[in-house]
């Protein structure tokens, strides 16, 4: 999947690629994301002022469901527990757009497909409380702003493969950048139970000097 954003198999087209090549495709797929993320956030932003528009109170709810997800994944993070599981959805972006369109095209419709994370695996809970972060603070901008970053962020790895891949195919590349992400795992667990750790007690803090 990863690297047929920037090798896809367009109608019999082998060209060999370059690498100005492949960093226009990884600015394309950014885009994407970019653009799909801060729709989202967007989304989430004026479903909040809707609710708040209404009389409803999300700050509150907003509120106990936070704390509700840092405490309950707090311990799986930690490795003294495996439940409870991530709660996700298992489609992904059809694989036959690589085959399908120009590659202009592919790295686009993957951006705009996997930027948002609602259609790709989910490794760590703390996607969950980005999505109840629009209804914890207050404002359009700022959510849109988060979610923006969160999609740019999740093209860095088809930048570090455009930049570092060899010629032409980066198959073997993105092999090699799989197993080294797996071997930090446990790393990225221990930094999400740090962040889920900071949010508890900030919630709490919160709720105290109310």
């Amino acid at each position: 999947m990863l690297t047929s954003i920037l090798t896809p198999v367009v109608h019999g087209d082998h060209q060999r690629p370059s690498r100005r090549q492949w960093l226009k495709l990884a600015a394309l797929h950014s885009l994407g994301a970019f653009l799909a993320a801060a729709m989202v956030g967007g989304i989430l932003a004026s479903v909040s002022w809707a609710v708040s528009f209404m009389g409803w109170r999300p700050l509150r709810w907003a509120y106990w469901g936070a704390l509700v997800i840092t405490l309950l994944y707090l311990p799986r993070q930690l490795g003294w527990i495996r439940f409870p599981p991530l709660l996700q959805s298992t489609r992904q972006v059809p694989r036959r757009w690589a085959y399908d369109y120009p590659r202009w095209t592919t790295a686009l419709l993957f951006g705009l497909g996997l930027g948002s994370g609602l259609y790709t695996r989910i490794i760590v809970p703390t996607f969950y409380l980005l999505l109840v972060w629009p209804f914890l603070i207050q404002g359009f901008l700022l959510p849109v702003l988060i979610w923006s970053i969160y999609g740019l962020a999740r093209s860095c790895n088809v930048w570090w493969l455009a930049w570092t891949a060899t010629m032409p195919d980066p198959f073997s590349h993105a092999v090699k950048m799989t197993s080294v992400l797996v071997r930090r795992s446990s790393w990225v667990r221990r930094v999400n139970a740090i962040l889920l750790l900071i949010l508890a007690v900030w919630l709490l803090a919160r709720r105290y000097f109310e």
